[in-house]
């Protein structure tokens, strides 16, 4: 089959597409930010005070964002411009316009971050952009609760799984879990006394400080084992950090290739794992798990990691180049505020439709096949695998992660 000729207009438009931000955060109520160091921390991940005040301001992700702040509120491309322009309304009416903007069709939010007490609620945020919103249960705070409040390990196990066992009827829509950024993607079987010895530790912990950090991995992998034995039994999605993220995440053990156990494992067929951030910069392993495994999803995110359009384009074709169109999401990890939903829909839509371009422009794909892969990545896959359609009205919050 013949490629389109060199030079041709685009044929791939996806602008009239709904966006389901597959994966991402509530926002802060307050958005009336005013100090631009404090601004700028939104944009980096770094503990060192210079990276994140400072340095990031030159990164090409916070420019592009400020330049384009700026042309939606109309004013100079300047931080203090956007950051009075933005201050003008609550942080609900902001969040509104922004998703409006950007036609966000549909949230699903992992209540673990941020601070309940400081967030709008996910009926608040669904409300504020006008489309439905479903929240994820943060695996490691539920068990972190769990763990204070236990004597036992096998009262731990037992409690565990009935506080999972009927998460669906909860009204949770998922598992989102930041092992990652813990203990590491390698999430392992343990023998009863290395298991007996990681609770001990733990609850030395709470004992000392009133509450526990799960970093404890024999304990951890124990939990989450129990955790995808509840998933699968009631075919909830499980979300997985992988790749970029916290400082605390140590790269070399966030590799997706790393989850090769728990994909093989038969008892967990029925548990959808989605893999979050594009995997950055392990792309093409998970593009790859996407394409072997029945049960195994990419997520790809426009809002962080914090790239350049170029970098993000390159992430799309990757995935595009290897996964099946009905294994890709797309999403914004946004949090705190609302310009990474913003930016992160738009973007996902623009960057999705040049490289689907280029797929036709190389023939891979004729121009219908094209479109429906967007719709697919951008709206279709996300909503049937978290059952948008059934999106409730209220949602359970958690304490915020430790």
């Amino acid at each position: 089959m013949a490629g389109r000729e060199v030079g041709a207009p685009p044929v791939v438009d996806l602008t009239d597409v709904a966006v389901v931000d597959n994966h991402c955060h509530s926002v802060e109520r307050r958005q009336d930010q005013r100090d631009v160091a404090a601004w700028r921390a939104y944009f980096s991940e770094s503990p060192d005070r210079e990276a994140r005040e400072e340095v990031v301001a030159t990164t090409a992700c916070y420019r592009r964002i400020v330049a384009d702040t700026a042309a939606f509120h109309g004013v100079e491309a300047k931080e203090e411009a956007v950051l009075a322009a933005r201050a003008t309304t609550d942080g609900a009416a902001l969040t509104g316009r922004l998703l409006r903007d950007a036609h966000v069709g549909g949230l699903v939010v992992d209540t673990g971050f941020p601070d309940p007490a400081t967030a709008l609620s996910v009926p608040e945020l669904a409300a504020a952009g006008g489309c439905p919103a479903v929240p994820l249960l943060r695996l490691e705070l539920a068990f972190a609760d769990l763990v204070a409040r236990a004597t036992t390990l096998d009262g731990l196990l037992d409690a565990t799984r009935a506080a999972l066992g009927d998460a669906r009827a909860q009204g949770w829509h998922g598992f989102k879990s930041v092992v990652g950024y813990r203990t590491g993607l390698a999430i392992e079987r343990w023998d009863a006394d290395d298991q007996a010895a990681a609770f001990a530790l733990a609850r030395a912990e709470v004992e000392a400080t009133g509450a526990v950090r799960l970093g404890h991995k024999p304990l951890l992998d124990t939990l989450l084992h129990v955790a995808f034995a509840q998933a699968a039994a009631q075919e909830l999605p499980v979300q997985v950090h992988v790749g970029y993220g916290d400082p605390d995440a140590d790269l070399r053990l966030a590799n997706p290739l790393l989850l090769r156990a728990v994909l093989e494992e038969p008892a967990y067929r029925g548990m959808p794992l989605v893999l979050l951030h594009g995997c950055w910069p392990y792309v093409r392993e998970g593009a790859y798990l996407a394409a072997v495994y029945g049960n195994a999803w990419l997520d790809l995110s426009y809002g962080i990691p914090y790239l350049s359009r170029g970098e993000m384009r390159r992430v799309t074709r990757a995935a595009l180049g290897a996964a099946p169109a009905g294994r890709l999401l797309a999403s914004s990890d946004g949090a705190r505020i609302p310009e990474l939903h913003w930016t992160g829909a738009h973007d996902a839509r623009r960057l999705l439709a040049q490289a689907l371009d280029e797929l036709v422009a190389d023939g891979d794909l004729d121009p219908d096949q094209a479109r429906r892969t967007g719709e697919q990545v951008l709206r279709d896959n996300a909503w049937a695998l978290y059952d948008l359609a059934s999106a409730p009205t209220s949602a359970p919050e958690p304490e915020p992660d430790r």
